[in-house]
């Protein structure tokens, strides 16, 4: 499962002979929502309300709409795909970098069209479009999860539906929802790290990186064998308004499958001071 926003998705990879060409085989990328249907209860004045300060309404309708009470929304979601991507067994086996190529830009661009149609919902994902191509590469981190038999999809639920008050959450729904996004995308112990400590720490080749949970937070950087500190990485996404969980996630995705490409787009500072151990629980080790 991984989220877009609101929406859960439940990702599927087949790969099976072409139903096309006996001679090619494909892979099938389907996203099926977790929960088919969402009910969606709102304040409608605020609606009405930002309609009305963008000059598109009349303050008589924020009136109208204050005085009806909340209403509620139900939205079906439905299927992304089956999209195949067809390929030959012999470029597979013979040109196995090539062949992992075109697999990757596939999936990136299934990725992207889901995250295309989780948008067509304006409610229930952010508005943002630095945040949604930051969800579009969780998308494609998820689907090669499956391919590695890392994660496996559940039954979408068909018949009861999942429930989202917007107007409870209305404070605050960016950074609790990115919060939900890092337990889908860590390991349990790192999500446990993230809980009681607000900071992340991943091993990546010979060096520890610790991802605070803080907007724009410095990423420490550490020597493996000898815990000693490195240095502090500054990365800045192209969205100022990023929830700091969405940050941690897009940190940690970095460090963990391109650490170079942290190194070479941050901006390196002097090294952390203290121990390494700092925080860290002592019940459990980092290795």
């Amino acid at each position: 499962m991984i989220r877009t926003g609101y929406l859960r998705w439940e990702i599927e990879v087949e790969d099976r002979r072409s139903a096309a060409d006996p001679r090619s085989r494909e892979v099938a990328f389907l996203a099926r929502p977790s929960y088919r249907l969402l009910r969606v209860k709102s304040a409608p004045h605020a609606d009405a309300a930002e309609r009305f300060v963008n000059g598109e309404g009349s303050y008589d309708s924020v009136l109208r709409a204050r005085a009806r009470g909340p209403t509620e929304t139900e939205i079906r979601v439905p299927n992304v795909g089956p999209v195949p991507f067809r390929y030959t067994e012999s470029d597979r086996a013979g040109m196995p970098r090539y062949w992992m190529e075109k697999l990757q830009r596939a999936a990136e661009e299934f990725a992207h069209e889901v995250v295309r149609s989780a948008a067509s919902f304006p409610q229930l994902v952010i508005s943002s479009p630095a945040l949604r191509a930051g969800y579009a590469r969780l998308v494609t981190h998820e689907i090669f999860r499956v391919i590695e038999g890392k994660s496996a999809p559940r039954p979408t639920e068909e018949v009861e539906p999942m429930t989202i008050d917007s107007a409870t959450y209305e404070q605050g729904v960016p950074e609790l929802v990115a919060a939900e996004l890092v337990r889908s995308v860590v390991e349990p112990r790192e999500f446990h790290e993230f809980c009681q400590f607000d900071v992340l720490t991943i091993k990546s080749g010979d060096k520890y990186y610790r991802i605070p949970r803080r907007p724009h937070g410095l990423v420490e950087v550490w020597d493996a064998a000898t815990r000693q500190p490195l240095a502090r990485l500054c990365v800045v996404f192209q969205d100022p308004g990023m929830p700091p969980s969405d940050e941690v996630v897009m940190k940690y995705l970095l460090a963990k499958h391109q650490p170079e490409m942290l190194w070479k787009t941050g901006i390196r500072f002097s090294p952390p001071t203290g121990t390494f151990e700092r925080a860290i629980p002592k019940r459990w080790s980092t290795d």
